[in-house]
């Protein structure tokens, strides 16, 4: 299956505007889409996210995650555990990373050669090591998140959007270009950005088996506006790969 996903992914262009990024249709195959979202754990297995000392405690408590890994899974029944270890190795298979952070090495590229020289310190220059962070993500209604670019550590960023139907179609990731040409020069890397100083330049539709994928830069300004659709729940796959800090 990993093949036909790497297939499915570089048949997709790089779209640059407002920063790098590939939005894949039907990135799974079809069979295996329905298999996993006819599979999602219960709610009740999943935490808020403001919980779990991820993120700061004034993090919308409308996100639930389910962290996926070898040990969490043995939580699920078998058919479960079938599906989402067979996720679990796509992930961490070196064919699927290099692949990808190929396919975006001249976005990559220019990222390490913007690096602070705090971001230098913390994650060198060359022979970069990675780690893996993946959960499935349940957002409630009244879920927003503001302006941001993700944090330093990001490397790349997989949203796998898991809807049962076209429903949610509007609820999609937003993606925000700074009014101030000079914005990320003048302001410091933090959480949210306000919102009245960025522009809406498009919406990845929140569609069935899509795939919503970006190299993290200080450029890659993002967010998810409010959902205030009564009862919507919104599922999604999530994928990261972080930069490891040079003493870990």
């Amino acid at each position: 299956m990993i093949e036909e996903i790497l297939n499915n992914f570089k048949q997709e262009n790089i779209d640059h505007k407002p920063f790098g990024h590939k939005v894949i249709n039907k990135i799974f195959p079809e069979n295996f889409y329905k298999e996993l979202i006819s599979n999602l754990p219960s709610k009740e297995l999943y935490t808020a996210i403001n919980k779990t000392g991820r993120v700061s405690e004034n993090y919308p408590p409308e996100r639930f995650i389910f962290e996926l890994n070898n040990e969490t899974i043995r939580k699920l029944n078998q058919n479960q555990q079938k599906i989402f270890g067979e996720i679990i190795k796509i992930f961490t298979n070196p064919l699927f990373f290099n692949v990808i952070a190929n396919e975006f090495k001249e976005v990559i590229n220019k990222r390490i050669s913007e690096f602070s020289e705090e971001e230098k310190k913390m994650f060198g220059t060359t022979n970069f090591k990675f780690r893996i962070g993946s959960s499935l993500v349940k957002d409630l209604t009244k879920y927003k998140l503001g302006v941001h670019t993700d944090s330093p550590s990001k490397f790349l960023t997989f949203l796998f959007y898991i809807p049962e139907d076209e429903s949610l179609k509007e609820l999609g990731t937003a993606l925000y270009e700074p009014i101030d040409k000079d914005f990320h020069k003048k302001n410091e890397i933090k959480g949210h950005y306000s919102v009245e100083d960025f522009k809406l330049v498009k919406k990845v539709n929140f569609l069935p088996n899509t795939l919503f994928i970006f190299p993290r830069t200080n450029y890659s300004y993002h967010g998810v506006q409010t959902i205030n659709i009564e009862g919507a729940e919104r599922n999604l796959l999530l994928l990261n790969y972080y930069l490891k800090n040079i003493d870990e």
